[in-house]
């Protein structure tokens, strides 16, 4: 359709108003960066639904107004992802991803299911209650056995990693913005405002060990094959549905939806694992008071996802991965102030340390521990 701006609510509802998606609500939804996604409520039901989520890949980063280029190219590999993971996933009454109803490649549109006007971001129910110990238990092993079925894909003789492999813009962002940026913002050369005045001084030894480190994973992310991995698997990307038995009764888990699978790619199993436990180690830092629930969903996510047995490579890697993020990561997002933010960067090193170096026990007795 010509003339049209799906960057604006406006022209969202022009565009569908010849289909069967023809809505008289469209509301713009809170929480991505990369694209422009919407709710939109339909003047007819379609397939006994009314809400939809519509999501629109321009050539740029939504959040940065049109001046950071990204390929569209990105769309395919979600809407891919999805259409397999209907394929290879086991129907699971707990957790699930969205269906997708409509792929306008040449719009770069797709339309989705609601994972539900009641959901909310793991994240963002963390911060929000406190939640009973076998809700946030539940939780944390739905995602643990979740991610651990998807990593074994490849073991399925079915399995066909297809276009996945061949993921070079996902490879790239997950190593750049990650890997890419730890010695910059080490050293000062990024002009972070939490981390100069005074710098903080990393000793010349870890920032070597750190620099080698940064430079191996870099290049594994660009030549491994290893497994299929989300490749964004964060707390922000799975919405949560809870429910009550009844009025002021017990709390139970309803549902779990994992979104945004653009970056899916052959990859490293630990990213995914180490970027989830990053997510849920910042939650226990800068909301001490959900220290608690944090630390039950991350536990159980371990344990769930561990299967096999032990793995230290596995475990070297996601630790590593979970300081690479609290460096490259907690400093450009606001989680608290100054002085919080710099003790977690530093955190953060001591973590990329000891996923180079650190002894088999002190593996063990890390954040990624239940891992072995």
């Amino acid at each position: 359709m010509p003339d049209v701006d799906l960057a604006t609510i406006a022209d969202v509802r022009k565009y569908l108003s010849d289909t069967p998606f023809a809505s008289h609500t469209i509301s713009a939804l809170a929480g991505g960066s990369a694209n422009f996604t919407y709710r939109i409520h339909l003047k007819n039901p379609f397939q006994g639904k009314e809400t939809f989520v519509f999501k629109y890949a321009a050539p740029y980063v939504a959040a940065s107004g049109g001046k950071m280029a990204l390929s569209v190219e990105r769309q395919k590999f979600e809407v891919e992802a999805l259409r397999l993971f209907r394929k290879m996933h086991a129907d699971d009454d707990v957790i699930t991803v969205p269906a997708v109803y409509l792929f306008d490649e040449e719009a770069h549109v797709m339309i989705l299911d609601d994972c539900g006007t009641d959901a909310r971001t793991l994240k963002q129910l963390v911060i929000d209650e406190a939640l009973p110990q076998i809700v946030a238990e539940e939780i944390g092993a739905a995602i643990g056995r979740f991610l651990g079925r998807i990593h074994a894909w490849n073991k399925n003789v079915s399995f066909d990693m297809g276009i996945f492999s061949n993921n070079e813009v996902g490879k790239m962002i997950s190593a750049l913005v990650t890997y890419g940026r730890l010695i910059s913002t080490l050293s000062g050369r990024d002009n972070i405002a939490a981390l100069a005045d005074p710098g903080l001084d990393i000793p010349e030894g870890k920032l070597a060990v750190i620099s080698k480190l940064a430079e191996t994973r870099s290049f594994e992310i660009s030549n491994t094959a290893e497994v299929f991995t989300h490749g964004d698997f964060w707390p922000g990307n799975i919405m949560v549905s809870l429910r009550r038995e009844s009025e002021g009764g017990t709390l139970r888990l309803e549902k779990l939806c994992v979104l945004d699978w653009e970056l899916a790619k052959a990859g490293l199993r630990g990213l995914d694992i180490g970027q989830f436990c990053a997510e849920m180690r910042l939650l226990q830092r800068f909301y001490p008071s959900r220290q608690e629930e944090a630390s039950m969903i991350m536990r159980s996510f371990l344990l769930a996802y561990r299967g096999s047995g032990p793995d230290e490579a596995l475990a070297r890697v996601a630790i590593a991965h979970i300081g690479a993020h609290l460096v490259a990561w907690t400093p450009r997002v606001h989680w608290g102030d100054k002085e919080d933010t710099r003790k977690t960067v530093v955190e953060g090193v001591e973590l990329l340390v000891g996923g180079a170096e650190g002894t088999l026990a002190w593996l063990k007795g890390s954040l990624v521990g239940n891992l072995m």
